[in-house]
């Protein structure tokens, strides 16, 4: 696994809310509604404000939360998995400490092995926290596809998982709507309505426009 010094800290780092950020009171309302559920769904394409909307949620929240940002390179299981970790070890540092040795040897054990590992340890956490996943749709290695599958079949209850993606993620959608255990957030509930658009137009524009 990365040495605590080759990970590289910035992706731990929840994006910063612009001084121009519209407030989406109205979405909020309704997402926090469905808190209640496991797994959050915030998916769009580019440029709909889904990291934007996922951070300003955070900064009401009073649940703990940890942000990791993906890239290619995280299709690598041991690479992924130790960054899942130190996400997690960002509210509590002795965390998963069994799983993260395992990912120190020179050949790990089997995903199988790996997944219920961590599984365990994030069900020994006292208390619950959000873990955000933003970039999702850079993920596309099976190993790792497959982990997120595991860990929604065997879901430990102190995590709540927020996965912002451009594409619908490889797992069974239907079925976790069917059982209650997701909440969506489209391109059509990120949209801005009439009024939040004239709102954010007249903040980041120097003169106000006609209606």
């Amino acid at each position: 696994a990365p040495k605590e010094e080759f990970i590289i800290r910035t992706k731990l780092h929840r994006p910063m809310l612009s001084k121009d950020h519209l407030h989406r009171d109205d979405l909020l309302r309704r997402f926090r509604q469905k808190h209640h559920r496991p797994l959050t769904l915030v998916s769009a394409p580019a440029g709909y404000g889904k990291s934007t909307f996922v951070s300003c949620w955070l900064d009401t929240c009073d649940t703990p939360s940890a942000w990791l940002s993906l890239d290619e390179n995280d299709n690598d299981t041991r690479l992924f998995l130790s960054y899942f970790i130190s996400a997690i070890r960002q509210i509590f540092p002795l965390a998963c400490g069994e799983t993260l040795s395992m990912l120190k040897v020179a050949h790990i054990p089997p995903l199988s092995h790996l997944a219920g590992s961590l599984i365990n340890e994030i069900e020994q956490i006292q208390k619950e926290f959000v873990l955000v996943l933003d970039d999702y749709y850079t993920v596309h290695g099976e190993a790792v596809l497959d982990f997120l599958n595991v860990l929604v079949h065997h879901w430990p209850p102190p995590m709540h998982l927020v996965l912002i993606s451009r594409l619908n993620p490889s797992l069974p959608l239907a079925s976790l709507r069917a059982k209650g255990l997701i909440t969506e957030i489209r391109g059509r509930d990120l949209r801005f309505t009439r009024d939040e658009t004239s709102e954010y137009l007249g903040r980041v524009l120097p003169a106000p426009l006609s209606e």
